[in-house]
């Protein structure tokens, strides 16, 4: 999609962000905004950012968790616009370093109806009107944990792994339609998922390491690769050099780099 001027794209998690950076570059490029988020205060300011760049924007306050008030959402869209061009299936949260031992059972639960359930809840809703556009496109946002699995993060790498999956298979099935489908696997990106995350245990040794490794990229450099990605068709978006290279990590050493990857990760070592 080699431009984005008067396309229609869905953002989720909007609020904040990449999903912030996201929307205000789209709608430096035109596009028409189509904003969501659990918090409405949030996504308020974001709304307020992208209008003053001179976009069009729609705001609804969705939980992405919810199935039910997903379908409304897009079902109200496609009765107020028509269609939609892109979607990007960002919202997301994560637990704080934790063992699956000491985990309680809800808290997995509800990562994988944010993380994994949104992502599929969304692609299905508006599947069938992204199928009728002369070009649209599905961007879906993993993480460099659906690329290695890491100890104390086992319900994370579950869902971003499994973002990955449903995003490559789909992309096999719709190969030969007019829908681009796009896996992101960002790296360190300086937001506050971490200090947003259900903590077990806090520490103020690992929450400053941790932050640390997040502070590699910013949110509005993550959102222009993610857009460069999309407009020269790059189906699998790396961000970051810390993104590439556990990607080629994990290519050259598929077993072997657990052990490599978990003196990087223990926080507490270090």
């Amino acid at each position: 999609m080699k431009n984005f001027k008067d396309k229609i794209a869905v953002v989720t998690g909007a609020g904040s962000g990449i999903g912030t950076a996201l929307a205000e570059e789209l709608a430096k490029k035109g596009a028409v905004l189509v904003l969501t988020d659990k918090n409405a205060e949030t996504l308020s300011e974001t709304e307020s950012s992208v209008r003053s760049l001179g976009a069009d924007c729609y705001t609804y306050v969705v939980d992405v968790a919810d199935e039910l008030a997903i379908q409304s959402f897009c079902e109200e869209v496609i009765k107020q616009l028509g269609h939609i061009d892109l979607l990007f299936n960002n919202a997301g949260f994560a637990l704080g370093k934790i063992s699956l031992k000491d985990l309680h059972m809800e808290d997995f639960h509800k990562l994988v109806d944010v993380n994994l359930w949104g992502v599929i809840n969304h692609t299905k809703a508006f599947l069938e009107v992204l199928l009728h556009r002369p070009e649209s496109a599905i961007i879906n946002i993993s993480s460099v944990f659906g690329i290695i699995g890491v100890a104390d993060q086992v319900p994370y790498c579950t869902t971003k792994f499994a973002v990955r999956g449903f995003t490559e298979a789909l992309r096999m099935e719709l190969m030969d339609t007019n829908v681009e489908v796009y896996c992101v696997h960002p790296g360190g990106i300086n937001t506050n998922i971490y200090r947003n995350a259900v903590h077990y245990d806090k520490s103020a040794l690992v929450d400053e390491k941790f932050q640390k490794m997040l502070e590699r990229t910013s949110p509005e450099q993550a959102a222009k690769v993610i857009l460069k990605g999309i407009e020269r068709k790059k189906e699998k978006i790396l961000i970051g050099m810390d993104a590439e290279i556990i990607d080629r990590l994990a290519r050259t050493m598929p077993v072997a780099y657990t052990a490599i990857a978990k003196k990087v990760f223990d926080y507490n070592s270090r």
